[in-house]
């Protein structure tokens, strides 16, 4: 078996050819470590990817990317990746009484005039917004390591002890973070809610001009193709050997860059995509449904990546891609393909109108399994990833879910890997060139 041109150096195998995995190797590689990459799928990137269908870029559920993220964003190069923004704030949709009204919410620090307009468009009372922007100060303040101290009850519970009312939470944070948790029920650790919201309260939502692919492949590059074995599935990991096709293979080390796929394991997330003769929204926001908690809608926000990246769509389309969180979906009974879609055109019909909405087309629908790791309260979540075990693993699963989850803990499996194999206590900062 062809491990890889540098045959003097410790060979370690990393299985799993995800963030997590990528970003280990690239460490490893960069402190003279032969290492070699598995993974069972015929391309990189794990729950990163993008097929093209029709034209149109799709990626593996609804991404974007945090510039905020201090470990990825030290890493990856947005500009080399042709990134583009979506803007800051959100649009909010709200059907009752028998008419549909649109709100923009946007963030009075970053658009200061079209803030002070947004605050008298009826979204939010003027209390709520007094609330919001004291939290704001609240979670911008200190290390971030700190947001992972204290309490660490729900996101839901951690917005009313801020005494956020009923009306912000149901119809702001809700289908917000529903879409970001892929939960419907605002469960998530509050220490996790005050990171994110962090994060986005710094940074921007962005998207690379060749899909959410785009940073893994480069990662894949960087490391070097003829490192990276995929469509190989391994039958047996141990610490220092892999079993696969019928052979052992020998190892200095083995690291496992996944998580073992269980009943419960993690959450899902229902992403329909159509193609649309027009953008609906006709502006750079994800559209939230300020609905979702009172009536049998499903669909928590709607997006248009092509009008974020025209390159997502063909000239002349929109890419509208709808996201339906998993547990909404299984609460209501709607465990198919066929019914997520019916129910997914209902929502839309109602907002956009059912003639506009008809002429659609679906370009796919996707069920996500374990889309992110279960990160309810309770668990004590920190910054720092979990290790110390054989064999070393690595991957959101191990620290939080998010890109910056995958990052650190890849790094902190490095570390472990570089320690073991010289028998010291090495820690590594990580490569400093953009990729």
């Amino acid at each position: 078996m062809k491990m890889n041109s540098q045959i003097d150096g410790p060979k370690v195998a990393i299985v799993g050819a995800g963030i997590a995995g990528l970003y280990c190797a690239t460490i490893l590689k960069s402190e003279g470590i032969n290492v070699t990459i598995y993974d069972k799928e015929k391309e990189v990137g794990g729950r990163m990817r993008t097929s093209e269908i029709d034209g149109f870029l799709v990626d593996h559920g609804f991404h974007v990317m945090q510039t905020a993220y201090d470990e990825a964003s030290s890493f990856i190069d947005f500009d080399a990746l042709g990134c583009k923004s979506f803007k800051p704030g959100a649009k909010v949709i709200d059907v009752s009484d028998n008419k549909i009204r649109t709100r923009l919410m946007v963030d009075p620090w970053r658009s200061p005039i079209r803030g002070l307009l947004s605050s008298f468009n009826g979204l939010l009372s003027f209390r709520d917004q007094l609330r919001i922007a004291s939290l704001r100060r609240r979670v911008m303040r200190g290390p971030l390591d700190g947001l992972f101290d204290g309490n660490d009850g729900t996101t839901h519970d951690y917005l009313r002890v801020r005494k956020l009312s009923d009306d912000a939470i149901n119809r702001f944070f809700l289908p917000l973070f529903s879409g970001i948790f892929l939960e419907s029920e605002l469960r998530t650790s509050e220490r996790l809610f005050r990171f994110i919201f962090r994060m986005m309260a710094k940074g921007k939502m962005v998207l690379p001009k060749n899909g959410i692919r785009a940073a893994p492949l480069a990662m894949a590059e960087k490391i070097g193709l003829d490192n990276i074995r995929l469509g190989v599935e391994i039958d047996r990991i141990e610490n220092q050997a892999l079993r696969f096709r019928g052979e052992a293979h020998r190892f200095d080390l083995v690291i496992k860059a996944f998580a073992e796929p269980s009943e419960g394991n993690g959450r899902d997330v229902w992403t329909v995509n159509f193609d649309a003769p027009a953008s609906p929204i006709r502006s750079k926001h994800i559209m939230l449904n300020s609905n979702l908690h009172e009536n049998d809608s499903i669909v928590c926000h709607v997006a248009v990546p092509s009008d974020i990246q025209p390159s997502y769509a063909p000239v002349g389309r929109s890419l509208v891609t709808a996201t339906v969180v998993g547990d909404r979906a299984t609460k209501m009974g709607y465990d198919s393909d066929e019914v997520i879609e019916k129910e997914v055109r209902k929502d839309l019909g109602t907002w956009f109108g059912d003639g506009t909405v008809s002429t659609w087309q679906t370009l796919c629908i996707q069920h996500i399994s374990n889309a992110l790791p279960e990160t309810n309260s309770g668990q004590r979540l920190t910054n720092v990833p979990r290790n110390g075990i054989d064999p070393i693993v690595c991957g959101d699963h191990m620290l939080h879910g998010s890109v910056e989850g995958a990052f650190l803990s890849g790094k902190a499996a490095a570390s472990s890997a570089l320690a073991r194999l010289n028998g010291n206590d090495t820690v590594v900062k990580g490569p400093q060139k953009k990729v």
